[in-house]
């Protein structure tokens, strides 16, 4: 469950009903954590660590079948020039544009545009360009350039755009098509297949480093959730997570199956922090076309909305610093499909304040919405 789930069950607000087991009494798999900087220090610039290289070879010699997760899709996260550093971004978009070996182009994973891959820099007409990051086609390549004729599939948001695409892939998994399944976040839950007995975190640090209060909590739910698929069958599971954080409290407390433990060392930051659930955040998105009478609407919005929040909190007789901050400004993505984006943030601290507060807030957005009003969130999902 979230950390904000488990927190109202432990208060009595949910039901909390736990399965401590699993079926049948199989035992969880056995997951290893392995130093990708001692991996590099030791010459090994590959993909594959030499623990998952050993146990993928084990695995396929058995004749039985492993996942291999990364939550990047493309090739290469990202494409750069050597030499002066440029990053070649979607013309739409604020977002620097993924390499998709297979298609032999840049696309932007926001809008869909499309990008050839140029001879030489645009900025400074050196021919140094070079695709950094890896994504799940480089992972399929690498893994057939280490192990020919094993056969695999890749499921990820490229390999399943057509009807059934996810039916079909997965079909062909479970009858023995494939030994090894590459994927995204799509592999980490639901799967059920007995004859799976690795799972492979290959770049576990891509979900770690997110820029949200929440990616340690999800770190730790794909690692558990993805480690879950191995030795389902016979309990013989094993779990190898590469990682150049070997000590994150996501990573070792994932490797020990210990979610109440990370529960405990996730609520002790939040509360040191006032991050949710013992505050509440809110962020109201602005998109238009045109830029500057955008960035007018919502400074009116904002500072209106501000006086409506005071005014809630000051008529209850609380006091103003409850509302522990408010800014607006560019939102970090600023620009989407070719059109611009600004946000207002704010954290209120959770009080029994709260509620009236938030009143004032959805009533001041319903009376002052306009044509660069585009969302209110509370806690939302992300704050891209």
């Amino acid at each position: 469950p979230s950390v904000t789930s488990y927190f109202r069950a432990k208060r009595g607000r949910y039901a909390l009903l736990e399965l401590p087991e699993r079926i049948n009494d199989l035992p969880l798999p056995k997951v290893d954590i392995v130093d990708m900087r001692q991996e590099f220090a030791a010459g090994n610039t590959g993909i594959f660590s030499g623990r998952l290289y050993h146990e993928l070879k084990a695995c396929l010699d058995r004749n039985e079948q492993a996942i291999l997760f990364i939550n990047r899709r493309g090739y290469s996260t990202f494409v750069s020039c050597r030499s002066c550093g440029y990053v070649f971004k979607c013309d739409n978009c604020d977002v620097s544009m993924t390499y998709h070996k297979i298609d032999k182009l840049m696309k932007c994973h926001y809008c869909g545009r499309t990008k050839n891959i140029p001879k030489v820099c645009p900025e400074c007409g050196k021919p140094h360009i070079k695709f950094f990051g890896v994504g799940t086609q480089q992972v399929e390549e690498q893994l057939r350039d280490s192990f020919p004729g094993v056969k695999s599939l890749r499921m990820d948001m490229d390999t399943t755009q057509t009807r059934n695409a996810h039916y079909d892939i997965l079909s062909r998994f479970s009858r023995g098509d494939a030994q090894v399944l590459i994927g995204t976040q799509m592999v980490a839950k639901g799967l059920d297949m007995p004859n799976v007995s690795l799972v492979g975190i290959v770049a576990a640090d891509a979900s770690l480093h997110i820029p949200d209060y929440r990616s340690c909590e999800r770190a730790f739910q794909l690692f558990t959730q993805v480690a879950g698929r191995a030795g389902r069958a016979n309990g013989n599971g094993r779990v190898v997570i590469q990682t150049y954080t070997p000590d994150h409290p996501a990573v070792v407390l994932a490797s020990r199956h210990d979610y109440k433990g990370f529960y405990e060392y996730e609520i002790a930051q939040r509360r040191a922090a006032l991050f949710p659930p013992y505050a509440l955040f809110v962020r109201v998105l602005f998109i238009h076309e045109d830029q500057a009478p955008l960035c007018e609407a919502e400074e009116r919005f904002a500072q209106g909305l501000k006086d409506a929040i005071l005014q809630a909190l000051k008529a209850q007789g609380a006091d103003e610093r409850e509302l522990l901050f408010m800014v607006w400004g560019e939102a970090p993505i600023k620009r989407i499909d070719g059109k611009y984006r600004r946000q207002i943030v704010l954290k209120l601290a959770r009080t029994k304040h709260t509620p009236k507060a938030v009143d004032a807030i959805y009533s001041y957005s319903n009376a002052h919405r306009s044509e660069y009003f585009c969302s209110l969130e509370l806690n939302p999902g992300d704050m891209f």
